[in-house]
């Protein structure tokens, strides 16, 4: 079995994520770090691969010098430039953090360059891996997805400034499109592909703060080309240091709560008595992504959320900051 020879691509706080079970895994050898901050390279060098990889400021060099199997991309979504067009035309299969883009055609284009260099890609949608997530996907395929008899309520609640760049709309895309895409992906894993969405998004809570112009209060309905229905609410005014992310979904004959994708209860409402069960689990859903990419690249077989599934789900997220910029509804455009 090949061991991966693996750089990371930006080195901040969230690639650790990632890092650390890069690290632990045989199958992994870490050779390479990339920030444009040099200092939060060298940190990972010395944290992660005893200070025996190399640390470089950009990607071109990265790519010029190294003979990479695999690398990971965690930088901003405003930073995303030409990272997955060299990963392509050097031959490195990749994982690409979300949104992967701002714009629809660059998102398009590096989907393109994937299919035509044959690398394996997998996007950072990490909760289509919970335990409780994949067993309704399994379990309920078709029953009333496809026949419309779907709704889903969900929430995505912090309270946190973030960032520098996550404030700014024009770097981050705003909080739908940065954090709450998380859960258009998850739609669109249970419903398949949207048909219209209609946003509504304010700044409440943050009009005194400089440089805040993402909103930090949506609700976004959306309509599935299958007829199913879905209610999206987040916030970055609610409770402090707590990270809410939970939602339900209604199927006929079934009532399912989840806190979070490895934890659900699924109740069932076909009879007038009580009849429930839960479904625990502590995965590390981080972890299962990677695994799922090593294992596609040693079986030469596709991962479970390749790059198109990346440009969908951001179709979708823009499509919805759309609406709200326009105050109206507007039809999602998928590309083919």
């Amino acid at each position: 079995m090949k061991t991966l020879r693996t750089a990371m691509i930006g080195c901040g706080r969230f690639a650790k994520r990632h890092t650390v079970n890069l690290a632990a895994l045989k199958q992994i050898q870490l050779v390479g770090f990339c920030d444009q901050a040099i200092e939060n390279a060298n940190a990972y060098n010395q944290q992660y691969a005893c200070g025996e990889a190399k640390v470089y400021r950009d990607c071109e060099t990265l790519f010029d010098e190294m003979d990479l199997d695999l690398v990971y991309i965690c930088i901003p979504p405003f930073a995303h430039s030409n990272e997955v067009e060299l990963a392509c035309k050097h031959g490195v299969h990749f994982l690409i953090e979300k949104p992967i883009a701002l714009s629809v055609e660059l998102a398009m284009d590096m989907a393109g360059q994937v299919r035509a260099s044959g690398v394996k890609s997998q996007v950072g949608f990490m909760y289509r891996f919970g335990e409780a997530a994949q067993w309704l996907k399994q379990n309920y395929p078709s029953n009333g997805a496809s026949q419309g008899k779907a709704f889903m309520t969900a929430r995505y609640a912090c309270n946190s400034l973030h960032s520098w760049w996550w404030r700014d709309r024009e770097k981050s895309g705003g909080q739908l499109v940065e954090q709450v895409i998380h859960l258009l992906d998850m739609a669109r894993f249970f419903f398949g592909e949207p048909r219209q969405v209609y946003s509504v998004q304010e700044n409440l809570f943050h009009t005194e703060t400089e440089g805040y112009t993402v909103e930090d209060a949506s609700v976004t309905t959306v309509q599935f080309h299958s007829g199913a229905l879905a209610v999206i609410t987040a916030t970055n005014g609610a409770i402090p240091n707590r990270w809410d992310c939970d939602w339900r979904v209604f199927l006929p004959g079934m009532a399912a709560d989840f806190s979070d994708a490895n934890h659900a209860t699924f109740h069932k409402t076909s009879q007038p008595w009580t009849s429930a069960f839960s479904i625990t689990a502590e995965k590390d859903m981080y972890l299962a992504e990677t695994l799922d990419l090593v294992q596609a690249i040693q079986e030469d077989r596709p991962t479970q959320i390749p790059i198109e599934e990346g440009v969908r789900s951001l179709c979708f997220a823009l499509a919805a900051a759309q609406s709200a910029q326009q105050n109206a509804a507007v039809n999602v455009e998928m590309p083919v």
